[in-house]
């Protein structure tokens, strides 16, 4: 053994929001010591400073680098060290007779650094998509918000005087916000509690939307290619980049990507059954987000409900059909992610002049393509970005271009 390997250290940090509980181990896996530090910037630097050169450090694991140490990750980054994120069991799975305390825990994640397993390379918390993390947080506060306002009106409705209640009973979710919203803030009782909650609910669904749109800007300018799947959202295209991250060199191949996200096939065979199952496992939102397109291309893909038609005839269930479909968009997304830019197909930004030169209405283009034309306008100004449809109306304009030639 060398002498620069003699002197290798391992540590493991257990993250709390007020301290940090370091354990560094040597070469041998024998304990060095146990050390608490503030988390602050005066901690980090001082934890590094107990744990040495960067060069003698074989690495260190961190418990919550995305929470509680994502301060303390950042800094020992900087630094230069090599950080994994580990994964704490939970409290049903730690083994018997095992000590829970910071000390124990801490020294559990070096162990983990030695022994090479349960790592992970952290997210990158700079950046684009940590910006989308926060807006994601922020639009998901305000959505719950939204919600609870509107179970909390709907259910005054029912107990409001006769007349009241008829004329709201019957409206759409945004006449009832506009006409809650406009009750005279100067009454009494329920029509006071009403407009209340009525005013609420249209200044979050405001702000709401309005996060969504700082949202939509960041993946157009940074992850359009996420945009240009079809079926996949504003909110759903977010949460599939936070969860692959600003460093997506991590993930050695979209078969780790689709694992992070839960889509990874899990084997449950028994006897003469072979089969798979879902995976309750990985970021859930990401997971989520699949699912809402997989459930999208069933509706109005085609391809998708060919598949369908042909997993059924396989015999396949719907969940395990679904469980399919997320694994191969789980693919897709993985590309769009390793190049962010490359989108295929025409740009909507061409299809309003192109339109506007020929002299057709919104409402001739919906009528000749079978849409809205709400649909149509949506996908001039980029608020739809669906491949599919985008082909259908430019093939449209560049035969109707020839006509008019």
């Amino acid at each position: 053994m060398t002498e620069l390997e003699n002197n290798l250290v391992f540590a493991g940090v257990d993250t709390h929001k007020d301290t940090h509980t370091l354990c560094l181990l040597d070469c041998m896996g024998r304990a060095i010591g146990t050390f608490k530090f503030d988390a602050d910037a005066k901690g980090y630097d001082a934890l590094a400073g107990k744990i040495g050169d960067p060069a003698t450090c074989a690495g260190i694991g961190v418990e919550g680098t995305g929470s509680y140490g994502a301060g303390l990750t950042r800094r020992l980054v900087e630094l230069g060290y090599c950080v994994y994120e580990v994964m704490a069991p939970g409290r049903a799975r730690r083994n018997p007779g095992r000590p829970k305390s910071d000390p124990a825990d801490a020294e559990v994640a070096a162990r983990q650094v030695i022994a090479r397993t349960n790592l992970s390379k952290p997210k990158d918390q700079f950046g684009w998509t940590e910006d989308l993390r926060q807006l994601m947080i922020a639009r998901d506060r305000l959505v719950r918000a939204t919600s609870a306002m509107i179970n909390a009106a709907k259910s005054l409705i029912v107990t409001a005087p006769e007349d009241l209640r008829r004329s709201l009973a019957k409206l759409s979710r945004k006449d009832l916000r506009s006409a809650l919203s406009a009750l005279d803030p100067g009454a009494d009782g329920v029509v006071l509690a009403l407009g209340a909650l009525g005013r609420a609910w249209d200044l979050q669904d405001r702000e709401a939307d309005a996060v969504e749109g700082k949202m939509k800007e960041i993946l157009e300018a940074n992850a359009p290619a996420l945009l240009a799947i079809f079926g996949c959202g504003t909110v759903s295209a977010a949460a599939l980049a936070v969860a692959g991250g600003g460093n997506l060199e991590r993930l050695n191949s979209e078969a780790e990507f689709a694992s992070l996200c839960g889509v990874a096939p899990l084997l449950a065979s028994s006897g003469k059954t072979e089969r798979h199952r879902l995976n309750r496992g990985g970021d859930r939102k990401a997971n989520r987000a699949l699912y809402q397109i997989a459930v999208t291309r069933m509706s109005y893909d085609q391809r998708t409900k060919d598949y369908v038609e042909k997993r059924k005839g396989d015999g396949k269930s719907k969940k395990e059909t679904i469980r399919c479909l997320k694994r191969y968009i789980a693919r897709e997304v993985f590309r769009a992610l390793r190049h962010p830019f490359e989108v295929k197909g025409p740009s909507w930004k061409d299809l309003r002049p192109a339109r506007q030169a020929l002299g057709i209405t919104l409402v001739e283009v919906g009528s000749a393509l079978n849409v809205g034309f709400q649909k149509v306008s949506y996908a001039e100004t980029g608020r739809l970005m669906n491949v599919q449809f985008l082909e259908k109306y430019d093939t449209w304009l560049k035969s109707q271009t020839k006509e008019a030639s």
